[in-house]
């Protein structure tokens, strides 16, 4: 379904993870898969956006959008880790080649244990779609953990503000 207006939302369930928990290994950028094969999965997007958002791999592709638009992107994601106390991080991977560059977040410690599912499903992230690079090219997120664990990728929902 589509909006009439320059708002509108994604919802990308991911069911990729669910049977098998992706592998990560210590202190290695991992990108969160997402084929939005869940059973929640939906969009309501503007009229001027003709495709999906949900780019190859569980990519966002914002390549229709136009330059100025936000983005608010809810990632929904469990980690457990295989030692107590290892730190993890989460950023988002933007533009290509030389000009390739991150928006980077800690998310802390996991210091109640060693194989105990840590989830993070509660913070909205802003990405601001100021330049082609950013816009014409897809926008991974990646988790990064000091020592080796699993995840389950339950999804991500985005809310558009496109101009």
């Amino acid at each position: 379904t589509k909006s009439a207006n320059h708002f509108g939302f994604a919802d990308y369930n991911d069911t990729s993870t669910a049977t098998t928990p992706l592998t990560i290994v210590g202190e290695t950028w991992t990108t969160l898969p997402n084929n939005g094969a869940g059973s929640f999965s939906q969009e309501r997007l503007p009229l001027l956006l003709s495709n999906t958002l949900l780019g190859a791999g569980g990519s966002l592709d914002v390549s229709e959008m136009a330059l100025g638009s936000d983005l608010l992107i809810r990632p929904d994601f469990t980690v457990t880790p295989s030692a107590n106390n290892s730190a993890l991080s989460f950023r988002f991977q933007l533009g290509a080649g030389a000009e390739a560059y991150t928006l980077e977040q800690q998310l802390g410690r996991l210091d109640l244990g060693a194989g105990i599912p840590y989830r993070f499903s509660l913070q909205a992230l802003y990405v601001y779609l100021g330049d082609t690079n950013t816009r014409d090219n897809p926008i991974s997120l990646q988790i990064k953990l000091s020592g080796n664990g699993s995840a389950v990728n339950a999804g991500l929902a985005v809310k558009v503000y496109s101009r």
